[in-house]
């Protein structure tokens, strides 16, 4: 046998695990398994651990697992870190490409003159009401009422 055959038999052999064979290809199978002990028993082999993967369910932590884990130290250190780092080069890159696109369209000289300002004007109330934003969930942080509730 060669490598395309038996690499054909293994297909044949996860499908029918699988429940996707034809019975034409459940044929073929048998024949194969049939002539190959060596090959049954691997096709027993793989049915078994089917059955035991199939069988076995992971056991959820209990809650408080998760409230203890939650409420570390390290862990809101290793979020802190992680949120400034994804939000200073998130930041980065869209400013980096709002100076390009708007350098480009804002010193274009074929482009109309209140078109520029129309775009500027967007662009100035847009960061005026992301900081507007940015200022009033950090105040609603800070007085949060129930921040230290446990559930």
């Amino acid at each position: 046998m060669n490598t395309h055959d038996n690499e054909r038999i293994r297909r044949l052999m996860m499908a029918s695990i699988d429940g996707e064979s034809t019975p034409d290809e459940e044929a073929e199978l048998q024949q194969h398994l049939l002539r190959d002990r060596s090959l049954a028993e691997e096709y027993q082999q793989l049915k078994n651990l089917k059955t035991m993967t199939s069988q076995s369910r992971l056991k959820e932590p209990p809650p408080e697992l998760w409230d203890s884990w939650s409420r570390s130290s390290f862990t809101k250190v290793e979020r802190g870190i992680g949120w400034i780092l994804f939000t200073a080069g998130a930041l980065v890159l869209l400013l980096y490409g709002a100076w390009v696109a708007l350098s480009d369209l804002l010193t274009d000289p074929e482009i109309a003159w209140w078109i520029r300002a129309a775009v500027a004007a967007v662009v100035a109330g847009a960061v005026i009401l992301l900081i507007s934003l940015v200022r009033e969930r950090i105040y609603l942080h800070k007085h949060e009422r129930y921040k230290d509730i446990i559930r």
